[in-house]
């Protein structure tokens, strides 16, 4: 005959009676109590907002005539070259036939010139930033210009004197500056050297005005 089992003695738990964080009043008007608060919910915001801005958008194939008027603009806003274009053809996945054909119409629409763009190119490159022909020669190759295109470019747009001229008067800037910076005579020419170097202008040219700096 099978023994009865003594029941299991049931040790009541001790339930701990939840304490709740007490703040002290002075809490909410500190400032820097309120600055942490208003942080970590900015913060939350901010990173939503960033969060929905990295989202990747739907790809929309454009038709043939839509990729058109959109290039049509792009040239329309600025001189553009035939890289810039086909990159722009590639980026909205159209095929090779209709690149071909959409890159003809922009030509015969004039939207499209490539003597044009290295003509404002270098004009833009040499009124506003003052860089050498060498620089300048060096971007248009990247962009796959010719070299005969650049060269005729450079002689109608860039007139001899006014580019001496204007390696003058950036090696004097520079020339003064540096008297007040370098007592070295030779560190001076070496650093105003390259300088002019850096902006693309050629060797010849910088020293011829350098040494006339050098004996005033």
């Amino acid at each position: 005959m099978a023994k009865k089992q003594k029941p299991l003695k049931r040790t009541p738990l001790k339930r701990t009676p939840l304490k709740r964080k007490e703040y002290n009043p002075e809490d909410f008007k500190n400032k820097e109590y309120k600055a942490k608060k208003n942080k970590k919910k900015s913060y939350e915001i901010k990173d939503y907002r960033e969060l929905k801005a990295r989202e990747p958008k739907p790809f929309v194939q454009l038709t043939p005539k839509e990729a058109f008027l959109k290039l049509a603009a792009y040239c329309a806003y600025q001189e553009r070259c035939y890289k810039e274009i086909y990159a722009k053809l590639e980026e909205w996945k159209i095929d090779q036939g209709n690149q071909d054909a959409i890159i003809i119409l922009l030509e015969e629409e004039n939207f499209l010139n490539e003597k044009r763009f290295a003509e404002s190119y270098i004009r833009g490159k040499f009124s506003y930033k003052k860089w050498g022909k060498r620089k300048i020669k060096y971007a248009l190759l990247q962009k796959n210009i010719s070299a005969t295109m650049i060269q005729n470019a450079f002689l109608s747009e860039i007139d001899d004197k006014e580019y001496f001229a204007t390696l003058s008067e950036l090696l004097e800037k520079k020339w003064s500056d540096l008297l007040q910076k370098e007592e070295d005579n030779f560190k001076r020419k070496q650093k105003a050297t390259n300088y002019a170097l850096q902006k693309g202008y050629e060797n010849e040219l910088i020293r011829e005005i350098l040494d006339g700096l050098d004996k005033e």
